[in-house]
């Protein structure tokens, strides 16, 4: 099956055609030539200079271009989708481009509006949140579900109507209001890093969200605001209420306060659960502080969030913002909020497939009635590998009463060998066993 990605140069537009590949024929156009040549390499797909000659010959066709540039997109391509392949697009905003595929399209396309509720930023679709508005579908629907839930995904079905209203309060209404928020501390000339020093746990998380949409394309978040057709009426109502509110605040009136506050808490309700998820956000702020605190010294395992490379190294610093890893007598420093720590167990495994072993045998000296195997047990570390027992001997060297019990064990490559090397005889010496 082919897959056509139309903006495949794009940020979004690469991470589809990245899922995608993972299983399907692949070919990505982009109006930057050169930025869409090289993504493809990257990606090991196709690209094509023209949209038009990458729609033809593919079974799926995904628009993935500024909102602004959506329905003159599908007005080129969409006639010349093959007749029971799928087009769809993946705009945040629906009403607008589902027309157009349905005005442009032939007949016997299926259409299907598609808007993946997450950023290009994410490594994995596990928990993601995927909307669908099926508008002419017969075998693609099932397709996409099938898809997306098989990669741990999670998909809603809705109309491009439903999708703009909900759309217009939990992204025009929530980036409106939090741009403002900005807005305000910029013109009250805060130091935000100062005002941090005084910050509640929910404060450095609205930060955050702040710095994590205002950090992002402008000219998204513009047209977000700009082409949803229910965004005007939820504007004028926020301002409405903050008006009102800043009236009861300024008249001293608690009673219309209070008021508020308990009409707002019974509509939006579940606060058990608002409660945990935000406890949960709360104590993740300082998570992997604990964790790499109490690590000073040791050895562990970091996985960057956005580009899954893994570093192993041992702690040897940790501020509020940064970890500084030993690797190989060399400093590696990392964001904090960028990183994950890795379980011991994931540590263990990744220096067994990415390590040499250290081979040494040990011969020692045992009473005759002595369990080898539950000595062998005992002969583990953080620097061995394995252990096997690769000979037993009884012969006339041995004193009378014991057995020669060769014990072959496989150190990481990355240890002091001679200190590793010592630990184990101290732990037969200890056991008041001979070396040979």
């Amino acid at each position: 099956m082919r897959v056509a990605v139309i903006g495949g140069g794009g940020a979004l537009g690469k991470l589809i055609a990245k899922i995608f590949a993972e299983e399907f024929e692949v070919v990505i156009s982009d109006i930057d030539e050169e930025k869409g040549k090289k993504i493809a390499k990257e990606l090991n797909v196709e690209f094509s200079p023209n949209n038009i000659e990458a729609t033809r010959e593919s079974d799926i066709v995904i628009i993935s271009v500024p909102i602004e540039n959506t329905c003159e997109t599908i007005k080129e391509v969409a006639p010349h989708v093959k007749p029971r392949a799928l087009l769809t697009d993946v705009t945040s905003v629906k009403i607008e481009p589902c027309r157009a595929m349905l005005r442009f399209a032939n007949r016997e396309a299926e259409i299907i509006g598609m808007h993946p509720m997450f950023g290009p930023r994410i490594s994995s679709l596990e928990g993601q949140l995927i909307l669908l508005c099926p508008i002419r579908t017969e075998k693609w629907l099932n397709f996409l579900i099938k898809f997306f839930e098989d990669r741990k995904a999670k998909v809603h079905i809705t109309t491009p109507e439903e999708h703009d209203r909900i759309m217009s309060v939990v992204q025009g209404l929530t980036h409106f209001a939090y741009l403002n928020v900005a807005s305000t501390i910029r013109e009250l000339g805060i130091d935000v890093k100062e005002s941090r020093k005084f910050s509640s746990p929910i404060y450095e998380l609205m930060l955050d969200m702040i710095c994590r949409i205002i950090g992002q394309n402008p000219k998204l978040y513009a047209n977000i605001q700009i082409h949803n057709p229910f965004v005007a009426k939820v504007h004028d109502i926020f301002i409405k209420n903050s008006k009102e509110l800043a009236n009861c605040i300024k008249n001293k009136n608690e009673g219309k306060f209070v008021d508020t506050m308990i009409k707002n808490a019974k509509h939006l309700g579940h606060f058990n659960v608002a409660m945990g998820r935000s406890d949960k956000a709360i104590m993740a702020l300082t998570r992997e502080l604990r964790k790499l605190k109490n690590a000073i010294g040791k050895e562990v395992a970091l996985k960057h969030i956005y580009t899954n490379k893994i570093h192993v190294g041992r702690v040897i610093e940790v501020t509020p913002d940064e970890v500084i890893l030993e690797k190989k007598n060399r400093k590696i420093k990392l964001k904090i909020y960028n990183i994950e720590v890795l379980s011991k167990d994931f540590l263990r495994k990744w220096k067994e497939k990415n390590l040499p072993k250290i081979k040494r045998d040990f011969s020692v000296l045992l009473p005759i009635n002595a369990e080898e195997k539950v000595i062998k047990e005992l002969i583990s570390s953080e620097e061995i590998v394995s252990c096997e027992i690769i000979d037993i001997y009884k012969g006339k060297t041995i004193p009378n009463g014991y057995k020669s019990i060769t014990f072959r064990i496989y150190f990481f490559g990355d240890v002091d060998i001679k200190k590793a090397e010592e630990k184990v005889l101290n732990l037969f010496k200890s056991l008041g066993y001979g070396i040979r």
